[in-house]
């Protein structure tokens, strides 16, 4: 499964980031009815030091689920630079939202 992006920056240079699941705090930013129920957009913020560039390069990556349990939109967008390859981030967020439900179950 890819869990990469690559980047193209302002000076024309590539970059490959790895995402890791370990990197990534999703939070639940929105929640709207609509006509097959619930759809969520999730939310996460990393950012990269990056060599060439005065500050970090910050990354916001976007998922919307719906229908519930299903991600059908992505985007990522970048304080610097041009995205010319994802990776599924639906992945992430699934696994992620399992992962705090198993923990919410271990504390019960």
């Amino acid at each position: 499964m890819k869990t990469d992006i690559k980047i193209i920056l302002p000076n024309n240079s590539t970059l490959d980031i790895d995402l890791s699941q370990e990197d990534l705090d999703w939070e639940l930013e929105e929640i709207d009815e609509r006509e097959m129920g619930v759809e969520r957009l999730y939310e996460a913020v990393l950012e990269k030091e990056v060599d060439g560039l005065d500050q970090p390069l910050e990354i916001t990556l976007r998922v919307w689920e719906y229908p519930e349990g299903f991600t059908n939109t992505q985007e990522i967008e970048l304080s610097e630079g041009d995205v010319v390859e994802e990776c599924d981030l639906g992945q992430f967020v699934i696994s992620y939202y399992e992962d705090e439900e198993y923990e919410e179950d271990d504390e019960s």
